[in-house]
């Protein structure tokens, strides 16, 4: 062992009169850790936060969206199912017919506001995940009349809350459409029975969203053969944005087309930037500790100024003396490192594993938060910490490195 690690190992324990810096070097041990630790429960908060809401929107939505031109239909969804297929990189695609409509029931006559969806059951869970979200009922209920002869619907499990009703009970749809007789002009309007309810684990969507079958939804909105919108899944979502110009390419000008990512592209960048004000913020943590580092140099510099010097008598040099005091602060801030990542890293899998931290899910859209900690944010939080203890050891190291050995032992 050299032997500027050798004393640096030494300086750090408790010896005689210099015992409180000893006990500095320990606060500055803890502060590294606790500063540690927070990052990566911060950084692991928000990543599994961001993570978790992008795989509920994703799975609860297509990857890509195909919309009809505006102010008409898709008149030929299958041709149009073909053009899109036929695209690299595409997996399947679903028609979807949607319209806002107002939903009312025994229990709930004032009603309210619905995304109404109307799909294929045969063909959705190839483009979404609605099919594993029935916690009542099932996708494939949908898709054929209940004994009572009324067309089913299957409601997210806040909407059906909302309107206190179970699988059997009905329900009222009114649409936006209107209905024309010799006698008056009513909107659109026709009366379901519950056979499902769902838990996407997405408070937007269990609390706005009806689901009936493609063909019962062409009838209520008088749309024909047509469909609303074509949706699309990807292979390989970390290319979404080159697939989504693709099939822009392949539909042609006519079609508009968006991809999930780039509708809420807004709040996903809200979530990167509150990501690195956190960061920032809670580096100050680190920050402290790395001024801890500092005072327990400088004061190991100014109680062993005899001891350099008698190094320095003995030959030590310059840079041998600023590497032993470097390696004494890189020692605290690497211990507080790996403290702190232990500790950082059970909490938030403990956390994450019981879901300690609940959220109001109206609010925040998931009812906890997630903990991931990825390895480029663990990276980036041991990297930082230790790039922290070394920066506050080149001034203290640099001036015991200074220090005259006739001046050090003038007195001795």
């Amino acid at each position: 062992m050299r032997y500027e690690m050798l004393l640096a190992l030494r300086y750090l324990g408790a010896r005689r009169r210099l015992t409180f810096i000893s006990f500095i070097s320990i606060i500055s041990v803890v502060g590294v850790t606790v500063g540690v630790a927070a990052l990566i429960l911060a950084l692991g908060g928000q990543s599994g936060l961001q993570h978790d809401i992008m795989d509920r929107i994703l799975g609860a939505n297509a990857h890509i969206t195909v919309f009809a031109p505006p102010g008409s239909v898709i008149d030929d969804p299958a041709a149009l199912s073909r053009k899109v297929e036929a695209v690299p990189g595409v997996r399947a695609t679903s028609p979807v017919c949607f319209e806002r409509g107002l939903i009312t029931s025994e229990m709930n006559s004032t009603g309210t506001a619905v995304f109404v969806k109307g799909i294929d059951p045969a063909r959705e869970p190839a483009v979404t995940d609605i099919g594993s979200k029935f916690t009542r009922g099932s996708l494939s209920d949908l898709s054929h009349p209940t004994p009572s002869g009324m067309p089913p619907i299957a409601l997210g499990k806040d909407l059906a809350r909302e309107l206190s009703v179970q699988p059997g009970d009905r329900v009222l749809i009114m649409v936006p459409r209107l209905n024309l007789n010799p006698f008056s002009v009513m909107p659109r309007s026709r009366t379901f029975e519950v056979v499902g309810i769902l838990d996407s684990g997405f408070y937007d969507y269990d609390a706005s969203w009806a689901h009936i079958d493609i063909d019962t939804a062409r009838k209520l909105f008088a749309i024909g053969d047509g469909v609303s919108v074509l949706e699309v899944r990807v292979e390989d979502v970390g290319r979404l944005a080159e697939t989504r110009r693709a099939v822009a390419k392949a539909v042609g000008s006519d079609y508009p087309v968006t991809d999930m990512v780039q509708m809420n592209r807004t709040f996903f960048g809200a979530l990167k930037l509150e990501k690195l004000a956190i960061y920032l913020a809670i580096s100050l943590i680190v920050i402290v500790a790395g001024l801890n580092i500092v005072s327990t140099l400088v004061l190991t510099v100014m109680g062993k100024i005899k001891d350099i010097g008698a190094l320095m008598a003995m030959g030590a040099t310059s840079r041998g003396v600023m590497l032993l005091f470097m390696t004494q602060g890189l020692f605290i801030g690497v211990l507080g490192t790996v403290l702190g990542s232990i500790m950082g890293l059970s909490l938030a899998w403990w956390l994450d594993a019981y879901k300690i931290i609940s959220l109001p899910a109206e609010v925040y859209f998931v009812p906890y938060i997630p903990f991931r900690v990825g390895l480029l944010d663990f990276g980036l939080v041991a990297g930082t910490a230790v790039a922290v203890s070394f920066l506050a050891t080149l001034y203290p190291a640099w001036m015991a490195s200074r220090l005259d050995p006739v001046e050090a032992l003038r007195y001795e």
